[in-house]
C-alpha cells in the first residue's frame, strides 16, 4: 500500500460465520462478499440480498472486506498493523469496531489464545517488541497511552 493512502481514513468490514443456532434454525445468508485486503487500486464490495426477491440487491463499496474465513492474523496485518505503524510516526491511531450485539467485534478485536488473538493483543506484542528495541539501542524513553470505549444505546462507558 502506497504511503499517502494508508494516511487516510479506510473503512472495513467482517462479516461473522452463521451461528450452530443460525444454521439449526434453517437460516439463510443474505450477505455475498467480495474480499479485498486494502492493497493499491483494490475495493472489496458486499452484496445485500431480499430473502424475499422483491427487491434489488443493495451493493457497498468498502476499503477492505473480510470474508466468512479470514484469520485473526489477515484482519491484523490489513487493520491493526497499518494504524500501529502509523503511531510509530507520530500519528494517532484509531481503530473503531461498531456493530450489532453478536456481530463479532469482540472476538475480532480481544479474540482467544493462541492464532485466534484479536488485533488488542498482536498489537501490544508489536508495540512492546518495539519499544524494547528502541530502548536497547538509544535513550529513548516512551510513554503509552491507550483508552477503551464501549458506546451502548448512546451511552459512553470508559472500560
Amino acid at each position: 500500500m502506497s504511503e499517502k493512502s494508508s494516511d487516510c481514513v479506510r473503512v472495513a468490514i467482517r462479516c461473522r460465520p452463521p451461528s450452530q443456532k443460525e444454521i439449526n434454525n434453517g437460516e439463510e445468508s443474505i450477505v455475498e462478499m467480495t474480499e479485498a485486503f486494502g492493497e493499491e487500486g483494490e475495493q472489496g464490495q458486499v452484496v445485500l440480498s431480499d430473502p424475499h426477491g422483491h427487491d434489488e440487491p443493495a451493493k457497498f463499496a468498502f476499503d477492505i472486506v473480510f470474508g466468512l474465513s479470514v484469520a485473526q492474523v489477515q484482519i491484523y496485518e490489513s487493520v491493526g498493523k497499518p494504524a500501529l505503524h502509523k503511531t510509530f510516526e507520530g500519528y494517532n491511531g484509531t481503530i473503531f469496531a461498531y456493530g450489532q450485539t453478536g456481530s463479532g467485534k469482540s472476538f475480532t478485536m480481544t479474540g482467544a489464545p493462541g492464532d485466534l488473538r484479536g488485533i488488542i493483543p498482536r498489537v501490544n506484542e508489536e508495540l512492546f517488541s518495539y519499544i524494547a528495541e528502541k530502548q536497547s539501542s538509544s535513550t529513548c524513553r516512551f510513554l503509552v497511552m491507550c483508552s477503551f470505549f464501549e458506546i451502548y444505546n448512546e451511552i459512553i462507558f470508559d472500560l
